[in-house]
């Protein structure tokens, strides 16, 4: 009996190492908006080194609160793990967006999303921006930024 159990325990193994892995927010390999849950994910950690790895080694930022681009992975690190002062944690969170794959291992996204600040008095600060990104998927499989910009969304008209 104890033999049976595992015997089907090893089946069962078997079988589900057969089927496709599920895509996680941290696995990018999946599909390309799996890259921008992985980034978002990274960028709430505000470890530069974490938030680069999800780019390209020669990618472009063209970051919300930068007046120049920064280009190629090291200088992506220091972007996002800069200080942030009297920030106790950050975030960001999509609003309307799409993913669109253009050609095999190319694909854009654009769309909202929010940027928050939280203080140590528990006040949050929310910065809606806009975004585009090019997505490019390696020789790994893996999904990465090579191309972002940021931009701050202008006030609503009156």
């Amino acid at each position: 009996m104890q033999f049976r159990s595992f015997a089907l325990a090893m089946i069962l193994l078997a079988a589900a190492a057969t089927f496709p892995r599920t895509a996680t927010a941290a696995d990018p390999s999946a599909d390309p908006a799996a890259a921008l849950r992985a980034w978002a994910e990274a960028y709430a950690t505000n470890d530069g080194t974490r938030s680069a790895a999800v780019y390209t080694e020669g990618a472009r930022l063209w970051g919300s609160v930068s007046r120049e681009q920064t280009i190629g992975r090291e200088a992506i690190a220091g972007y996002f793990g800069r200080a942030r002062p009297g920030a106790t944690a950050i975030g960001v969170s999509f609003g309307e967006h799409a993913v669109r794959v253009l050609a095999d291992g190319v694909a854009v996204a654009s769309g909202h999303y929010t940027f928050s600040r939280r203080r140590a008095d528990g006040t949050e600060d929310l910065e809606p921006s806009r975004f585009s990104m090019v997505l490019v998927r390696g020789q790994d499989g893996i999904w990465r930024i090579a191309d972002h910009h940021s931009s701050r969304l202008p006030p609503a008209p009156r």
